[in-house]
């Protein structure tokens, strides 16, 4: 039988992470969420599909094939444990949708982050972008070529934002974003710059955000990663975070 619980908790952290990165257009589409931004990410440019609807299936996909073609755009679904219908995934391969990523949500409690974090180099957190964290999260990151998506987002989330950027000598070497949702901090945009990883540069950003988290009353920290991201996901196993779902994406080229 089903897990209910598992379910409903599944469903809370799909609506954070939904929060957590708004599109800068949207549209309702009989309970599933059309979102629309341009540039590189996935989860501000597909659709959430965590609510049942009447429309015929066939009616509901071709509608929202129909709003991303007018838009220029790729339609692009994410499917996670939630996702509805439950076929909805074997449907859209049948009709040609393609692999689109895949990648993993996990969980960690904001003090025990803050407690298994350990580093020897310093972290700082502020309440607005500055020019050296700014240059680590555009270094060879997917908005190293479409910074303006990345502006627009930051101004969409506004006060929501914690920014973390870690210091190794003085030197600025790795950056974090920090999202509020509700009971949630949303972890993104992590990011060390080459030469100075192993160096346990995410761990000293990893544990000043989980401090901002607390300080701004958040129990819960979130954040998505890559499956096939070893290193990564061995830093978050190591302070703290548990494996909560996969999810991934179908995309149909238009």
């Amino acid at each position: 039988m089903p897990n209910r619980d598992m379910d409903d908790s599944c469903r809370t952290l799909e609506e954070a992470v939904i929060s957590g990165w708004p599109a800068s257009e949207t549209s309702d589409l009989d309970g599933w969420l059309l979102r629309a931004s341009g540039g590189p990410t996935h989860r501000g440019n597909s659709i959430a599909t965590l609510r049942a609807g009447s429309m015929p299936l066939d009616a509901r996909i071709a509608a929202a094939e129909r709003w991303y073609r007018e838009r220029g755009q790729p339609s692009m679904v994410s499917l996670g444990p939630c996702a509805v219908p439950e076929h909805l995934d074997s449907e859209l391969a049948a009709r040609g949708y393609r692999m689109g990523g895949a990648a993993s949500a996990f969980t960690a409690v904001a003090q025990h982050v803050s407690e298994r974090a350990t580093s020897s180099l310093q972290a700082e957190v502020t309440g607005e972008v500055t020019p050296a964290w700014l240059a680590i999260s555009l270094h060879a990151s997917r908005f190293a070529t479409s910074q303006p998506s990345l502006f627009a987002v930051l101004d969409r989330l506004g006060s929501r934002c914690v920014y973390v950027l870690a210091h190794d000598g003085g030197e600025p070497v790795a950056a974090c974003l920090g999202v509020s949702s509700d009971e949630w901090l949303g972890v993104y945009l992590m990011l060390t710059l080459p030469s100075h990883r192993r160096r346990r540069a995410g761990s000293a950003l990893l544990r000043e955000l989980a401090r901002a988290a607390i300080a701004r009353g958040h129990e819960q920290l979130y954040l998505l990663c890559e499956r096939d991201n070893a290193a990564a996901n061995a830093l978050y196993a190591g302070v703290g975070f548990e494996h909560r779902y996969d999810y991934h994406y179908r995309v149909r080229d238009t």
